[in-house]
């Protein structure tokens, strides 16, 4: 779902809305695991918040899961301000196909002091779809799609539809340490100089390492990813997140994050931090 928003009215203040990419070579078992060697048996290999990458694990047949989040970023230099977007929140819902789901992303409240008075509104909405495509002893790989509608405010809409395709992978090192990536084909859209709603390309790889924490389901997180292009008439940028998430049983889990965009855009810089809750069935 994030991945629609992050050139939406607010710019980049809705980074952390990109789904996640997991391995989980460290979970806790599921409160229905998967069939033998299925490494998408726990809500920490399946919750899809809150990183660039999108994970390939789905929502498992017969549960949903529901993820929510806040994020606050700070821009700084010309024109600089905050954002605040919340709640984030992404329903996902198991089909009879358990390698398949459904999302639909909620609209978030922003409200936004980047070059410009503060100001209030609501987020796009997004539906999407998920499927593994298979598993090995060490792998996983699967695809991603999704669209998101400009029903949010006019300064936090996209103000254009606006599409994702997505193929994702993982891959266990060792019991302690994971691999996860994805290579992702945007037709995004955002205003102009100008104050237009324009649509443009936007090829967005990223690739993330997660190493396990003694204690508990529970794991750190480093990630990189390239955005092609930033908007409209626009260079290219980077970002780079690391996340700390925990499970509480088999239904709850907490992250926390830290992110940094070290490119530096008409004189400004940004970072940004975030939390979030995820609760599945």
């Amino acid at each position: 779902m994030r991945r629609f928003m992050l050139f939406g009215g607010a710019a980049l203040a809705c980074v952390l809305t990109a789904v996640p990419g997991r391995t989980c070579a460290q979970a806790a078992p599921s409160p229905s695991p998967g069939p033998p060697g299925d490494p998408c048996g726990s809500i920490l290999s399946i919750v899809n918040r809150p990183t660039v990458s999108t994970g390939v694990c789905t929502v498992r047949t017969g549960h949903f899961d529901l993820e929510n989040g806040y994020t606050n970023l700070t821009t700084s230099g010309v024109a600089g301000g905050s954002n605040a977007n919340y709640p984030q929140s992404l329903l996902r819902i198991g089909t009879a196909d358990p390698h398949l789901d459904f999302e639909f992303g909620f609209p978030s409240s922003e409200t936004s002091s980047v070059g410009q008075p503060a100001v209030s509104g609501t987020s796009d909405v997004t539906l999407a779809t998920k499927y593994e495509l298979g598993y090995g002893s060490n792998a996983d790989w699967g695809v991603y799609g999704a669209i998101a509608y400009p029903t949010g405010s006019k300064a936090f809409s996209a103000g254009n539809a606006q599409f994702t395709g997505d193929f994702d992978w993982g891959y266990t090192i060792s019991p302690e340490f994971s691999l996860a990536g994805t290579l992702s084909f945007n037709a995004l859209s955002a205003a102009n100089a100008a104050g237009t709603a324009r649509s443009y390309f936007a090829f967005i790889p990223s690739i993330e390492l997660s190493a396990a924490l003694p204690g508990g389901p529970s794991q750190l997180s480093a990630e990189y990813a390239y955005f092609s292009t930033a908007g409209p008439d626009l260079g290219s940028k980077s970002l780079i997140d690391f996340v700390y998430q925990r499970d509480f049983g088999n239904h709850l889990q907490l992250d926390v994050e830290y992110g940094f965009i070290p490119t530096a855009m008409n004189g400004q810089r940004q970072h940004y931090v975030g939390a979030g809750l995820s609760f599945m069935n």
